[in-house]
């Protein structure tokens, strides 16, 4: 899907230049608004970018709350 891929592609950049907070809340949407095999790819590909960021930062401990509460 071109949709779902501009996003990741749009994300991507956003980590890459330290943006990890607007990154991670653009993924969140995601999973929130996905469903399905979209859904699924959104939220491994938010996992992945997880384990890019240091365990310790808050913003990563941040999104991994509001991540689980998106998906329960």
């Amino acid at each position: 899907d071109s949709q779902r891929d501009s996003l990741l592609s749009h994300v991507d950049i956003e980590v890459a230049t330290g943006n990890y907070e607007a990154a991670f809340d653009r993924m969140i949407r995601a999973v929130k608004k996905f469903s399905g095999e979209d859904r699924d790819k959104a939220k491994a590909h938010l996992i992945s970018l997880f384990n890019l960021v240091d365990p310790t930062d808050p913003r990563l401990i941040k999104a991994r709350g509001e991540l689980a509460s998106a998906l329960f």
